[in-house]
């Protein structure tokens, strides 16, 4: 039977949650009543995470899981949920159990024709302060430089329109960023207030670092405006440059006078070496994208895929 929900969960390095996540999610799709699968994508996780999902899919029939031959990262491991979901609608979630499986019917009241995404807003977030930071400072990129209205604190747990989710997988760049892609694209989308708990065990994989390279992919990755500002400010600083030489002509014509100062000259040309150095790596880094592009390599290899009978097959006989 074709299942009407699949839920899609990317996982890396995930033991302690993986069991108690399999369990809640399936109890509640239980109740929800309609055919179902749980997906889980095992992004090159190198604990006990494997073990655990295999345990699952003995436990739950609807399980299946999707590894890959390394780690490739969240959005890959998301885009592969996607692609492997069988479901007519795709329901995705952390792996971490900060997203309540118990909201998942809150989603679900709002599947309708008229929609192709439901948005999860977390209220109460239970995140560390460099992420909610880093979480505005994406949002007010997104709306100032790229002109992409989202709502207000949107997560990851969302119910996607199956071929919406699949047009958004199957695009063709490299760096997706898929919130901004599903607007793109003319998603249309509505928004239900959703719980969020504080990891159940393990630590965060997005330290700082990563969260700021996010956001530099987002905006690399979706726009040229940044080159425009650059330009901009290289046509400023010339400005500037030009204002002071024609003081300098000025001062030595009325008043015999010539400017001096090592100090300024040196700060000026420190100023400007610097805005060249920062151009060339922006530019660079468009180069580099573009490099990328041309290589073509698929963003991830699938190691296995598994399900019931795939493990029925491979056990020994008794």
């Amino acid at each position: 039977m074709t299942p009407r929900y699949s839920v899609v969960i990317p996982v890396f390095n995930e033991e302690g949650n993986v069991r108690a996540l399999a369990d809640r999610v399936t109890k509640v799709m239980a109740e929800v009543g309609a055919p179902y699968e749980l997906v889980f994508v095992d992004d090159g996780s190198r604990d006990a995470t494997p073990a655990l999902l295999r345990a699952a899919i003995r436990e739950h029939p609807e399980v299946r899981v999707v590894r890959f031959t390394r780690n490739y990262g969240q959005e890959a491991a998301v885009q592969a949920g996607y692609l492997h979901a069988r479901g007519q609608w795709i329901l995705q979630m952390d792996g971490d159990l900060q997203n309540p499986p118990e909201d998942i019917p809150k989603l679900l009241a709002h599947e309708g024709p008229d929609l192709d995404i439901v948005y999860g807003v977390r209220k109460n977030r239970r995140d560390p302060l460099f992420r909610r930071l880093a979480s505005e400072s994406m949002r007010f990129v997104m709306r100032r430089m790229l002109s992409i209205e989202l709502p207000e604190d949107i997560s990851t747990f969302r119910l996607m329109r199956a071929s919406t989710a699949k047009l958004l997988a199957e695009l063709p760049e490299r760096n997706k960023f898929l919130s901004a892609l599903a607007c793109w694209v003319g998603a249309r989308y509505t928004t239900v207030d959703v719980g969020h708990a504080a990891r159940a065990a393990g630590s965060t994989k997005y330290n700082f670092t990563k969260l700021l390279n996010h956001t530099f992919d987002l905006v690399v990755g979706f726009s040229s405006k940044p080159l425009r500002y650059v330009g901009t400010m290289g046509v400023l600083v010339a400005a500037a440059g030009l204002a002071v030489a024609v003081r300098a002509v000025v001062y030595k014509l009325l008043w015999g006078t010539s400017m001096s100062g090592w100090a300024s000259l040196i700060a000026t040309v420190s100023v400007l070496g610097g805005m060249q150095l920062v151009a060339l790596s922006l530019i660079g880094e468009y180069v580099a994208r573009i490099y990328v592009q041309a290589q073509a390599r698929p963003q991830f290899l699938v190691a296995e895929v598994l399900d019931r009978d795939s493990l029925e097959v491979e056990a020994p006989p008794p």
